[in-house]
């Protein structure tokens, strides 16, 4: 019998990991500013990501990181409740 996953801890689990890897990519756009575009357009296979930068702000830098963590907790919470339906 396959365990069930906790719906709501891969929620969280999803939630705080999103939450680390939003923290230090706006501290490297923060602190690098133009210089992370360079290390950020490896990600994108070459796609020139310059067209896209902004100065980054608190305010947008608080808002983004709220959106991103509660996308990541229901993109969890979804995946969790998929996974439970289909495990066998």
């Amino acid at each position: 019998m396959v365990n069930k996953l906790s719906v709501n801890g891969i929620g969280i689990a999803s939630a705080i990991i999103t939450a680390i890897v939003y923290i230090i990519c706006f501290a490297i756009v923060f602190i690098f500013g133009s210089a992370s575009l360079t290390f950020f357009n490896l990600f994108v296979h070459g796609i020139d990501l310059s067209s896209l930068a902004t100065n980054p702000n608190i305010t947008t830098g608080i808002l983004g990181f709220i959106i991103s963590v509660i996308a990541a907790y229901v993109g969890g919470w979804i995946f969790a409740i998929v996974y439970n339906k289909f495990a066998r």
